[in-house]
């Protein structure tokens, strides 16, 4: 768990950094999706205010590695808003131009981000009764 919070939270500020100082790096991101619509929507919508959507991203990504982080519902929350956006990932691609639906395409754009929300899914079974601060607290006692 402690890998996919630190995911999130290191994640956070370098979508802090690239939204304020190098945002062009997220056009190359619409044109990997495998519909037409998040391609527009995100040519029409998300581009011409990136920088707003870039620091949405990284609230995001806090919000999640905190969530993560914590115990109880709270990281299944987490965790179900982590597969969620990894799944949504897999539609919208990595960035890297290959031919649509192919081999390559889903190897570059899609296998890496269904794979980290395949690795998630056995933790919806684990109770996680201590938040990690609290873990730490009862080893260094």
């Amino acid at each position: 768990m402690l890998f996919f919070a630190l995911w999130y939270l290191l994640g956070s500020l370098v979508h802090v950094k690239f939204g304020l100082t190098n945002n062009h790096i997220y056009e190359a991101i619409g044109t990997t999706s495998l519909f037409a619509a998040s391609r527009d929507l995100w040519i029409s919508v998300v581009m011409p205010h990136i920088v707003f959507f870039a620091l949405l991203l990284a609230a995001f990504e806090l919000a999640t590695g905190i969530l993560m982080l914590s115990k109880g519902r709270y990281v299944n929350i987490g965790l179900t808003a982590s597969v969620l956006f990894n799944v949504f990932l897999v539609q919208l691609g990595l960035e890297f131009p290959e031919t649509a639906c192919s081999g390559r395409d889903f190897l570059l754009n899609r296998l890496s981000t269904l794979l980290f929300a395949l690795l998630q899914l056995p933790l919806f079974w684990v109770h996680f009764d201590k938040s990690f601060p609290e873990l730490l607290r009862t080893r260094l006692h």
